[in-house]
């Protein structure tokens, strides 16, 4: 059963899917398998529009943060690809 209904809220606005708050850490990877492309869109997006990021050095910072704040329903080896695409993409600023 999940335990923090908020980093679940924050997921599902993330991927632009709804997931269960009753979602074990196992399912929530399942989904994240399917829209880590979304999930890395949505914290870059996050990145952008946050007032703290100003260069690439600050928005790797936000979403390194970011994905910390969500690491406990991220596998490693998702965690791993996860932020490897979003430095891919930072550094294209």
């Amino acid at each position: 059963m999940a335990t923090d209904p908020e980093a679940l809220t924050q997921l599902s606005r993330l991927i632009g899917e709804a997931i269960s708050p009753g979602a074990t850490p196992a399912e929530v990877q399942r989904v994240l398998d399917e829209r880590l492309d979304s999930l890395t869109d949505g914290i870059v997006a996050e990145a952008t529009a946050s007032d703290d990021v100003f260069d690439r050095e600050s928005a790797l910072d936000f979403a390194v943060a970011r994905v910390d704040d969500l690491a406990k329903w991220l596998s490693t080896d998702q965690r791993a690809r996860l932020l490897e695409a979003l430095q891919g993409k930072i550094d294209t600023w």
